[in-house]
């Protein structure tokens, strides 16, 4: 017993801590080091070669997520070859994965997609696996020429767990040149030569894991990045794209007929536009294959309408020639991140998403998705982004998307009895990403239903007044509410109106008292509820009356509640300075946000 006690003095005072307790212990794995290659070779052709020894540190990451390898690529322009493939357990051994470990499946993504069904999935099963084992992977997947004839790629260098050694190559032709940015990293790449080509190399160290936190900037914006290409401007990537014959726009005999037809149904064109999307959206599948996966290809609108789907873009390309066919001058879009136009990159690579550009003579310009029904304009919601025109007849445009703001004003008179029922009138105002001018030309109960969220439907008349302009609405709605308020042990409980499009439909509840990352809002916010009820003289205000005024980094947070002359004056309102919240302003705006969310400022006692 007394040998054991001994060697167990050793391992805590004499062995290093870091030798008891794996650095990384809070993460499933750890990458030990990941290379990725690109080569553009002389005839065209292109390579792309992956490799990783990645440490399994839980039994869920061997259980869950890294088990398997999954790899798609398209076998009638590409080859797949797997270099090598093994797993070094924690004692050493070497297991080489056996064939039976290889099997190609038809990728899910391209499940419903008949024209994409040469597209195929690699699965590889690793073997060997336990905690503290290590994966070696390498493969390559070579593109035949005239598959791309260019070279170009958008790499988010974080992964899901820590990457100790990153290594980043670019191979090209001697004497060609390559455009290159990296964002939130000073790293410099290395230049040499192999023979007859020109190798750019980045190395990267100790690359920390994607954080967990809610709300982060889309995009991994503030992870370290690689954006490159083999082209300098756009304008000269662009007509990969719009020289195929899908952007000729052609529409068939049946295409034009549901044109006509829904011009019956909705003579004005913005109207006329909205039904055209419902059309795409709601009796268009949507096939989930990402435009590098689709090798930059894409169908024409009529093999869409006929196949009744299609990818992001092709789906837009039918929602444009449809339009087109209705009189309208629309423009396909692909949606980028703002940051990387300044990178001034030629490069395909960062389309995240498509939409649709139309002008409308009333509603001015407005952008369109083409998976589903935006009650809002595109430009006003999809922040830090912007829209770059794909048009082959015009020169290429960007539109940058501002920094959305949203505005909520609602007021409310209301006198309440003592049986009790409560009447009165209650009025929206909306404006900026809050305003759903699109939904609203859909159903123009919607913001009656949204009021309707604190009360019940039935209680709520039509509106008495409606001025729905382009960017901002205006509405009132009478108000009688024979339940309005819950009674229990005697109390009777008031749950303050508030509309579901506002703050709330962000669902930012509990929030955790430190944060590292940037925090993003779908917009600059502003939300202000004023409320007057004439009470009865057997009701009383049980909740103390208060005034809170709270300033900060972050915004204002302000309520009220008081009781003059039989009368509750109410009002709850919050302003948020900025979109996006850094680490350092993040405590202020979690006084805000908590503030808000708490129960004892959405709801108001009586006896």
């Amino acid at each position: 017993m007394k040998k054991y006690r001994l060697i167990l003095f050793l391992l805590i005072f004499i062995v290093p801590p870091c030798l008891l307790f794996a650095q990384d212990i809070h993460y499933d794995g750890i990458y030990q080091s990941i290379t990725k290659e690109y080569s553009l070779n002389e005839d065209g052709s292109t390579d792309f070669r992956f490799i990783k020894d990645q440490k399994l540190l839980s039994y869920r990451a061997f259980h869950n997520l890294y088990g398997e390898t999954f790899i798609i690529y398209n076998p009638t322009r590409q080859h797949l070859k797997i270099n090598e493939v093994y797993t070094v357990m924690a004692s050493g051994k070497k297991i080489i994965t056996p064939s039976n470990a290889f099997n190609e499946v038809l990728p899910s993504i391209a499940a419903d997609a008949p024209a994409y069904n040469d597209l195929r999935e690699m699965v590889i099963t690793h073997t060997g696996l336990e905690r503290n084992a290590f994966i070696h992977l390498d493969y390559q997947i070579h593109s035949l020429p005239g598959t791309f004839n260019f070279l170009m790629g958008n790499e988010i260098l974080a992964e899901a767990e820590p990457v100790k050694n990153l290594t980043m190559k670019i191979r090209i032709p001697a004497g060609k040149k390559i455009f290159y940015r990296a964002f939130n990293t000073d790293t410099e790449p290395v230049k040499s030569t192999e023979g007859s080509f020109d190798v750019y190399t980045w190395k990267f160290k100790d690359i920390p894991a994607f954080s967990h936190e809610d709300f982060q900037q889309v995009g991994f914006e503030n992870y370290p990045k690689l954006l490159f290409s083999t082209f300098e401007h756009r304008k000269e990537v662009i007509p990969y794209l719009t020289q195929q014959d899908a952007f000729r726009f052609k529409a068939n005999d049946s295409m034009k007929k549901l044109v006509a037809e829904l011009a019956v149904e909705k003579p004005d064109r913005f109207p006329l536009a909205l039904r055209i999307q419902e059309r795409v959206v709601d009796e268009m599948r949507h096939y989930p294959i990402p435009i590098k996966t689709a090798l930059y290809q894409c169908r024409t609108a009529e093999q869409t309408w006929n196949s009744n789907g299609g990818t992001a873009l092709e789906k837009a390309i039918l929602m444009v020639t449809l339009m087109k066919a209705a009189g309208m001058d629309a423009s396909v879009c692909a949606v980028v991140r703002s940051s990387n136009l300044m990178a001034g990159i030629g490069t395909l690579s960062d389309f995240e998403d498509f939409a649709v550009m139309a002008d409308f003579k009333r509603e001015g310009r407005w952008f369109f998705s083409t998976t589903r029904l935006n009650a809002v304009n595109l430009d006003m919601t999809l922040a830090g982004r912007s829209f770059i025109t794909l048009d082959p007849e015009n020169s290429l445009t960007v539109v940058k998307n501002e920094d959305p703001t949203q505005l909520v004003r609602v007021n409310g008179t209301f006198i309440l009895s003592s049986d009790p029922v409560m009447t009165g009138e209650i009025s929206v105002y909306l404006n900026g990403s809050a305003y759903p001018r699109a939904g609203l030309e859909r159903d123009p109960n919607r913001l009656k239903k949204s009021v309707a969220s604190s009360f019940s439907h039935a209680e709520i008349q039509d509106p008495k007044i409606s001025t729905l302009n382009n960017d901002n609405g205006f509405q009132t709605f009478i108000l009688k509410s024979e339940k309005p308020l819950r009674s229990d042990t005697g109390f009777y409980y008031f749950t303050i109106p508030a509309l579901a499009i506002g703050i709330d439909n962000w669902s930012v509840k509990t929030l955790p008292a430190h944060r590292e990352t940037v925090l993003e809002l779908p917009s600059r916010a502003e939300e202000e509820y004023t409320y007057v009820i004439t009470l009865p003289s057997t009701i009383r205000l049980f909740s103390p009356p208060k005034k809170i005024n709270i300033r900060n980094k972050a915004g204002e947070f302000s309520w009220e509640v008081r009781v003059e002359d039989g009368k509750l004056f109410l009002s709850r309102n919050i302003r948020f300075f900025s979109r996006v919240v850094q680490p350092e302003t993040y405590e202020a705006f979690k006084i805000l946000m908590d503030y808000w969310n708490n129960p004892q400022y959405r709801e108001l006692v009586f006896h």
